[in-house]
């Protein structure tokens, strides 16, 4: 038995919102005690009394948790300065959580100490990582590889990164919340582990497509891209989208293989006309394929329903998902603006209205490419759908 129950309240009074999540958790769970639980949170929102109320409601949970640029689930929809919050119950999956601390001055300390301590409660063999960390300040890749060296091989890592109070003003170190137990953190990585008898699927897809030639990266540095084609970074932008700082919605693609048509994106969230160089939120290797890219509001949806329906036709054959977890980045939801929340409702149809749901809007999402589950990347603008269920 595998089963995920969602509750979603954005009443002004925390008091009155805590209790309908509760409540509409305790109906969906049908008397069963639930195990784990991810908690998604506006940033503004009292964490510590939330976190509170949950322990006490389901005593000896495994909480993990973060902060949100707006919630999603099947219960409300899309909404911000809101609670959202996803329990599991099952009698064949452990679901355990984990913290690392001190993330930015370690980060592959960091992600052992949270998979060391996550595991610490399980004895059976890990099968699926959700990984919720602090963005910025550090190299994404050593986080990674440190989640991988202590989780072993064939054990995806999916999630997003936990957001701060103002994603759109957050261009490098970010103060954004992770949640563990009962216990409020900065700076540190939260993760969910399911081990044991579990089914899963993943998508991973953007709606972005490449317009005009693609470049080499024939200069970088930790704060950008310097030369494309030994040319300014900037001028690669400028013959395509005019003057100024690269817009949001024109993200680079980047492809390892040059021969391949798959990239992940990066945002750009700086320039420097004196020197060529253009900053992403990301970093973008020296020597790699870029590509500038284009999408209007129907090519992002279009997105949403590729990344969904690939998890669907990867899910194992003749089984049926019991639930969904979904991280699109807050890029997304800018450009979408008040069509936000269809997002979810696309989730939705296409799943059908039987499979509960629940994400939110992240900064930068986390996925591995799908053609290898051990090589975890950090995406931009992207959205990440998981499907989960008792194997």
């Amino acid at each position: 038995m595998f089963r995920m129950a969602v509750g979603h309240s954005d009443d002004i009074d925390l008091d009155v919102a805590i209790q309908a999540v509760l409540g509409e958790c305790d109906a969906a769970l049908g008397g069963v005690t639930p195990r784990a639980g991810l908690l998604y949170a506006a940033w503004d929102a009292d964490h510590q009394a939330i976190v509170d109320a949950i322990a006490d409601h389901y005593p000896g949970i495994e909480l993990a948790g973060a902060t949100a640029a707006g919630e999603m689930s099947s219960v409300i929809g899309m909404a911000e300065d809101s609670v959202a919050l996803a329990v599991f119950a099952s009698d064949t999956v452990e679901i355990t959580a984990g913290l690392g601390r001190n993330l930015r001055e370690d980060p592959v300390a960091a992600a052992r100490q949270a998979v060391d301590d996550a595991l610490s409660r399980a004895s059976s063999s890990p099968r699926l990582c959700i990984a919720l960390p602090m963005v910025g300040g550090y190299e994404s890749g050593e986080v990674f590889s440190g989640l991988r060296e202590a989780l072993g091989p064939n054990v995806p890592v999916l999630g997003g990164g936990s957001a701060p109070e103002d994603p759109a003003a957050s261009l490098g170190i970010t103060q954004s919340r992770q949640v563990v137990a009962r216990e409020i953190t900065e700076n540190s990585i939260a993760i969910l582990l399911f081990s044991g008898a579990l089914d899963f699927s993943f998508g991973v897809e953007t709606g972005w497509r490449g317009v005009g030639p693609r470049g080499v990266v024939t200069k970088a540095s930790g704060a950008g891209v310097l030369e494309i084609d030994d040319r300014p970074a900037i001028e690669f932008y400028e013959r395509y989208v005019g003057l100024g700082q690269p817009p949001l919605g024109n993200p680079l693609a980047v492809y390892e293989d040059p021969a391949s048509t798959v990239f992940y994106l990066r945002t750009p969230t700086s320039s420097d006309p004196a020197t060529g160089l253009v900053g992403f939120f990301g970093p973008v290797p020296q020597g790699v394929t870029v590509q500038i890219t284009t999408a209007g509001t129907e090519q992002i949806f279009e997105g949403t329903r590729a990344s969904v329906s690939t998890a669907l036709a990867a899910y194992p054959a003749g089984r049926t998902p019991e639930a969904a977890l979904i991280y699109s980045c807050a890029t997304r939801r800018f450009l979408l603006g008040t069509r936000a929340g269809h997002e979810v409702e696309l989730v939705r149809d296409v799943l059908g209205a039987g499979v509960p749901v629940a994400g939110f809007y992240c900064l930068g999402e986390i996925a591995p490419n799908i053609a290898d589950v051990d090589a975890t990347q950090f995406h931009n603008a992207t959205l990440v759908s998981v499907l989960l269920g008792a194997a």
